[in-house]
């Protein structure tokens, strides 16, 4: 009797670990999104980091001190039976570097900028009725990588710099 739990308990654990990989159900939880992009994308460890999560999406860009080499990571929490958050995209860009570069996955949007364009306040604004949503402030000159939830369908983004002068997104990318 004692010999057929153990044997059930091993077909039931190595059950699990063919699940777990098969299906790719089990992500990264939401502390141990740094370690998992540093790990997989092969990321120094001097390297800084900006980061943002929210339920749906984890944004991170980490760059060198002279700002010269960066990647971001973008993890997405799957809707449905999954836990934890997926490797969704990462790599690097010229509109990061250059400007500021927006991943919109349906709920969130991810902004990532190494922010040569100074951008130091970004505003969630509802175009349905002009309601003033949330307000992210920026260090000017410092990267920055913000995690944004979509709040309605009619939502916009508008970033400015130390002047109030408006930024353009260099590139919104659909990632649905």
């Amino acid at each position: 009797m004692k010999k057929s739990y153990i044997i059930s308990a091993i077909c039931l654990l190595l059950l699990v670990i063919f699940v777990r990989f098969s299906f790719s159900i089990i992500g990264v939880n939401r502390e141990n999104l740094e370690r998992d992009a540093r790990k997989s994308q092969k990321i120094d460890d001097s390297w800084k980091v900006s980061k943002s999560v929210n339920d749906n999406l984890g944004t991170l860009l980490f760059y060198d001190e002279d700002l010269t080499d960066f990647t971001y990571s973008i993890y997405l929490n799957r809707e449905g039976f999954s836990f934890g958050y997926f490797f969704r995209s990462g790599g690097s860009s010229n509109d990061i570097l250059e400007g500021v570069q927006a991943f919109d996955y349906g709920n969130s949007i991810a902004l990532i900028s190494i922010n040569k364009v100074n951008v130091v306040r970004i505003e969630c604004v509802s175009e349905n009725n002009q309601k003033q949503g949330e307000i992210y402030t920026v260090e000017p000159g410092k990267p920055f990588a913000i995690t944004i939830p979509i709040t309605d369908s009619k939502m916009a983004i508008k970033m400015y710099d130390q002047d109030k002068n408006e930024i353009q997104i260099t590139t919104i990318l659909s990632c649905d």
